[in-house]
């Protein structure tokens, strides 16, 4: 569940008071759409999965619906979007989706248009703009792709496909969408049966599935992985015409869900030295990120705290000015390629072994910029009260130790604070900003103080990383 922040008034969108207040907008869809209005189907609980603003502009917001089908009995939850946008934007939109072939969910209609407040609503797999993600979640579309690319399974002869299930693993709507594929085999004489689980990503069409797909399969074949040092799923279909990739899914379960029982340091270790060995790799045609990536990052965050949170813009404004006067006296490194999200949360523990996922934002750049995005998560950590603060600390020196022991380049102190710093300020912020909602249990507004005062002592010198 996601939780929304908190957002100003905006007078060209006045709809975001009810849009994103969960009690109110389960009565709207409850009193409203067709099923439910009538009395047939009930909402036993409505979640905020998603939400994407754009000041001024739009907002988009993807619903979770648990549902219960009164006549039936039949229990399930139902995926919903709803876009609203300024000057009467979604009824425009709702009139030329009208004519487009629709999907039908499960519990909700395809598409229906809300007067007051005025919201457009699709139900899931419909997608203005993932025009093909039908095709993933009906299974008898689904075979047929599949069959198209059989080969690329390398599934033996003597089994034929029996059921394929499928779930919803990540979800952003209008942008892409990953779901989990269970494909189970069994032989003709029904005697021996087996499974086979893939991991689907989809995109919209700003998104070319190809390059992404080239990128995966020069890292299967590369040094790092035939050598065992790094583990990813395995990418077996490509398929450009609805813009999608299949990855075999590998069987493990994801570190940042398993921190209670796991030794954090030892997971750390081994994170550094599979970072420092992947920066390593060889690849053609990445797409350089810019040195000063962060500083964007940065001026996002304080236009973002001006709207949510003005009590902490004076601090963040302090460490942004510091933050932009050490930049040209770090020390310069070569850019290498860069996984773009290296955290826990893209980590998996597979047989004792940690595989990384999600290469969508590979990209090359400055290698300690992304040690540094992981040494913030983890000091994130035991404010989310997911580790303690003496766990943390020694989590992040033995994975600088592992690192700097991998990494030619080794790990340049002043690059290694100051890009540590600029994570807490950008990225971990920014979760607290998109966490502050009166709905968390948690302090999400007292979280923003101490990242930004840890980010302070890093810069400073007092908080020593090593």
């Amino acid at each position: 569940m996601a939780f929304v922040a908190k957002l100003p008034e905006d007078p060209l969108l006045p709809q975001l008071g009810v849009a994103t207040n969960i009690a109110a907008m389960q009565n709207v869809l409850q009193t409203h759409l067709p099923g439910f209005a009538e009395g047939r189907r009930q909402i036993s609980k409505l979640e905020i999965t998603a939400c994407d603003y754009k000041p001024g502009r739009k907002c988009s917001i993807s619903y979770g619906l648990h549902v219960k089908d009164l006549q039936s009995g039949k229990l399930g939850r139902q995926i919903l979007v709803g876009m609203i946008e300024a000057n009467n934007g979604v009824a425009r939109k709702f009139a030329r989706m009208q004519n487009s072939a629709l999907a039908t969910p499960e519990f909700v209609p395809a598409l229906h248009f809300l007067p007051e407040p005025e919201m457009l609503l699709w139900g899931f797999p419909n997608d203005p703009k993932i025009k093909h993600l039908p095709a993933l979640v009906q299974p008898k579309r689904l075979r047929a792709l599949l069959e198209r690319h059989w080969a690329a399974l390398n599934v033996s002869q003597e089994f034929s496909l029996r059921e394929i299930g499928t779930s919803v693993v990540k979800y952003a709507p209008q942008t892409r969408c990953t779901l989990r594929h269970v494909l189970s085999f069994e032989t003709k004489d029904g005697r021996d049966r087996s499974e086979l689980v893939l991991y689907s990503k989809i995109f919209s069409s700003k998104i070319s599935v190809k390059p992404l797909f080239r990128k995966l399969q020069t890292l299967w074949q590369a040094p790092v992985c035939r050598s065992g040092a790094l583990l990813i799923p395995e990418p077996v279909i490509c398929d450009a015409a609805l813009n999608v990739i299949f990855q075999r899914g590998l069987h493990g379960r994801n570190v940042d869900q398993l921190l209670p029982n796991l030794d954090l340091g030892a997971i750390a270790a081994s994170s550094g030295a599979m970072l420092a060995q992947f920066h390593q790799s060889a690849f053609e045609r990445l797409e350089l990120r810019a040195p000063e990536h962060e500083l964007y990052e940065c001026e996002k965050i304080l236009a973002r705290l001006q709207e949510s949170a003005p009590e902490h813009l004076p601090r963040a404004q302090t460490l942004d000015a510091t933050l932009r006067q050490k930049f040209s006296r770090l020390t310069p490194l070569a850019p290498t390629p860069i996984h773009g999200a290296f955290r826990l949360t893209q980590l998996l523990l597979v047989q004792g072994r940690l595989a990384l996922i999600d290469f969508d934002d590979l990209v090359k750049g400055n290698p300690v910029s992304e040690v540094g995005g992981f040494i913030a998560y983890l000091l994130y950590l035991p404010l989310k009260g997911l580790s303690t603060e003496a766990q943390c600390r020694a989590a992040v020196q033995r994975f600088c130790s592992a690192y700097r022991e991998h990494a030619p380049w080794g790990l340049p102190q002043d690059a290694l604070h100051w890009h540590t710093a600029a994570y807490l300020l950008c990225r971990e912020t920014k979760k607290c900003l998109e966490k502050s909602n009166k709905v968390s249990k948690r302090d999400y507004e007292g979280m923003v103080a101490k990242l930004l005062a840890m980010a302070e002592e890093i810069l400073a010198g007092r908080m020593r990383l090593e």
